[in-house]
């Protein structure tokens, strides 16, 4: 065994009542480090399953709302600008060269969004209905339902049925089983038709549950004036968000394809969910930035009591280190002696920090005790994950910092003259 570690294991981190090393009592400094170590780590470790939660749940709900990749009909012209067409039809060929190019997992669906009115009595909503041929039993609304349940759409009887949000519901007084009006504005021509509420969602996602309802295919094409194989757009979901870039260009040259070898008789203009809803996205990424800011602070704080700690370590212990260098230790050993010394105060910091941080974490992810305001956060809790990678790489390079900031004091015991000490009484 090497001596420094010998002696350093040797050594108590603690002090006696005149100052000497001992073990009646722990030195505040000690105290005082694995406390700032711990808290440091404590409040980067709950940061880090935050703000990956908090990014993941906003990104579902965006995503559940609208599709990773869009691809909308347009009539091309003779000039620069482009007109919405009628809609586009799902044909064969357009579905064999869209579905060579999408990644496992992913599927495109016919989609309708129309505007529309729902009007009670006393009072009306203005909404964005949204049917697909697509099967909703497994989409984003089931998840979110609140009470009600799913229009099973292939039934005949269920044609008329509708989805709203739980916002909408409570704006015109409605609830599961009742009617209400709506009306549809096409070429001119208002449309009236009678709904029932079916089901009631509540994603808590204010900025969508006020504006959308989900209807039947067979009840949104004819409003549209679209036959029984058309639809307003092509949506594809089940993208990996890593992917979404890479999926919009592949689409992108299946639009072009599919229109000049007459696939499709209208152009497919497509975009994706970064470009449909940049606020959100452009929100999260400033997520990153408060990150990094508190992880700065909370590694300066666990710095500066450290190196506090080590510095007061020293002092202790000045006798020691003058008898050490009358029996011909060099600076070197000295130093590992305190390094060890130090690594030991580090080590009990993190493992608190881990202990207490994984906690709070398993708490709130099991009780959900601390809530949120939707209407500013879109969530009611804070929402956490269990970012194992991120904890693993947070107690690694706390480690190593601590490791390379224990360097700077230990320089202190160069400039201790053992005459000096051996002379102090």
């Amino acid at each position: 065994m090497r001596v420094s570690l010998l002696i350093a294991r040797r050594l108590s981190l603690g002090r006696s009542a005149d100052g000497s090393p001992g073990t009646s009592r722990r030195s505040p400094a000690v105290t005082i480090a694995v406390v700032g170590i711990s808290l440091s780590i404590t409040i980067m470790l709950v940061t880090l399953a935050i703000v990956p939660g908090f990014r993941h749940q906003i990104t579902r709900k965006v995503m559940g709302f609208d599709a990773q990749v869009t691809m909308c009909p347009v009539q091309p012209t003779s000039g620069y600008e482009s007109e919405p067409s009628v809609g586009v039809s799902f044909t064969p060929a357009l579905f064999d060269m869209i579905g060579k190019e999408l990644p496992e997992g992913a599927k495109a669906e016919l989609t309708i969004r129309q505007p529309g009115i729902l009007k009670t009595d006393s009072q009306f909503a203005g909404l964005i209905f949204k049917a697909s041929d697509g099967d909703m039993a497994d989409s984003f609304i089931v998840e979110n339902l609140e009470s009600g349940v799913l229009p099973d759409y292939s039934v005949d009887s269920t044609r008329y049925h509708i989805v709203i949000s739980r916002t909408t519901a409570s704006a015109l007084a409605l609830s599961v089983g009742d009617r209400v009006n709506g009306y549809f504005f096409s070429d001119n021509n208002l449309r009236t038709r009678r709904f029932v509420v079916a089901g009631i969602y509540n994603s808590h996602f204010n900025e969508y549950d006020k504006l959308l309802a989900f209807m039947s295919m067979d009840a949104a094409r004819p409003l549209c004036d679209l036959d029984s194989v058309q639809g307003s757009a092509i949506e594809i979901r089940g993208v990996d968000p890593d992917r979404i870039i890479s999926v919009r260009q592949a689409m992108q040259r299946v639009a072009t394809d599919a229109f000049y070898s007459d696939a499709t008789d209208c152009y497919l203009a497509v975009s994706d969910v970064f470009e449909q809803d940049p606020m959100y996205f452009n929100w999260l990424d400033l997520l990153d930035t408060n990150v990094i800011v508190i992880l700065a602070l909370m590694g300066c704080v666990a710095a500066v009591t450290l190196v506090s700690c080590l510095f007061i370590m020293i002092l202790e212990r000045v006798r020691l280190i003058g008898t050490l260098k009358a029996l011909g230790a060099d600076n070197g050993l000295i130093a590992r002696v305190f390094l060890y010394m130090a690594e030991r105060v580090v080590l009990r910091g993190i493992l608190i920090g881990d202990m207490v941080g994984l906690l709070l974490v398993w708490i709130q992810w099991q009780f959900r005790l601390v809530p949120l305001d939707p209407e500013a956060y879109y969530l009611n809790s804070v929402p956490v994950e269990f970012n194992w990678t991120g904890i693993v790489a947070l107690n690694v390079g706390a480690a190593l910092l601590s490791l390379a900031i224990m360097i700077i004091p230990t320089h202190t015991v160069a400039r201790i003259s053992p005459a000096r000490v051996m002379r102090f009484e």
